[in-house]
């Protein structure tokens, strides 16, 4: 009975993250909405530990930025990225795979808990930390489910030589990692880097009462944002008109 109802809970933690793995773009927005009056009454430099934790929580996210930078800049494509349902071309099994299997999420988790850190609200970070492994627990599930389906015993051989989660500093990779390019990640980090840094600047100045200095910083990484989608997309080549069409495209499906 019991590895009945055993069977039944992973299948349905399973189901809950394949819904969840298409929804993850958008699920932060009720934390978000309920983080408000958190970051509200923490605003202020009052705490002694505020610059340790603001300083903590620039690290946190530039390490979880990093992190998905090298995923996405040595992948190829069909496998890892911000794809709307659960692909696998081939099994990516070096480089940053060879340390955890869910670089990506781990990349998610210091960039989410640096936020945290820099808006210096205890609460708010385990909640956001209990929230985020709920999620990510199913998410994963998922993701095994369908890869054990796709690739079977390499697959086991993988999950047996490298931590699900939590990373070995030792690299338990069988081949040669991929080479990774910075043009290709740049190309697809931009977004989250932009929106995590704007989010970090925005909390920064809501501590203060002179937010001249963070606005300048703020349109820097707008500008920089600007930049690198104008060099993806080749606006300056005529491609600004033809982007614009393809977004308008996709909002009116």
């Amino acid at each position: 009975m019991k590895q009945v109802e055993r069977a039944a809970a992973n299948n349905f933690i399973e189901r809950s993250g394949g819904v969840l793995f298409r929804w993850r773009s958008f699920t932060p927005v009720p934390v978000v909405l309920l983080a408000v009056p958190l970051l509200w009454l923490n605003r202020g430099t009052a705490a002694p530990s505020w610059l340790l934790s603001v300083l903590a929580g620039l690290a946190l996210c530039t390490l979880g930025q990093a992190l998905r930078a090298w995923v996405l800049g040595q992948v190829p494509d069909g496998t890892s990225g911000q794809n709307e349902r659960l692909i696998a071309t081939e099994l990516n099994i070096s480089g940053p795979y060879s340390h955890t299997r869910n670089p990506l999420y781990l990349g998610n988790l210091g960039m989410t808990l640096g936020l945290c850190l820099v808006a210096h609200s205890l609460l708010l970070f385990v909640l956001v930390g209990a929230l985020f492994g709920i999620q990510y627990r199913a998410i994963i599930a998922a993701e095994e489910g369908f890869l054990r389906s796709r690739f079977g015993a390499a697959y086991d051989e993988f999950c047996a030589r490298v931590p699900r989660f939590w990373p070995s500093l030792r690299s338990r990779s069988v081949s040669a990692p991929r080479a990774c390019s910075w043009r290709r990640a740049l190309k697809k980090e931009h977004n989250p880097f932009a929106a995590w840094a704007l989010l970090a600047l925005l909390f920064v100045a809501l501590d203060h009462e002179r937010k001249a200095p963070y606005l300048w910083c703020a349109a820097g990484v707008v500008l920089f944002w600007l930049s690198i989608k104008a060099w993806k997309h080749q606006w300056l080549s005529g491609g600004f008109i033809k982007d614009l069409r393809r977004r308008l495209r996709e909002t009116a499906r």
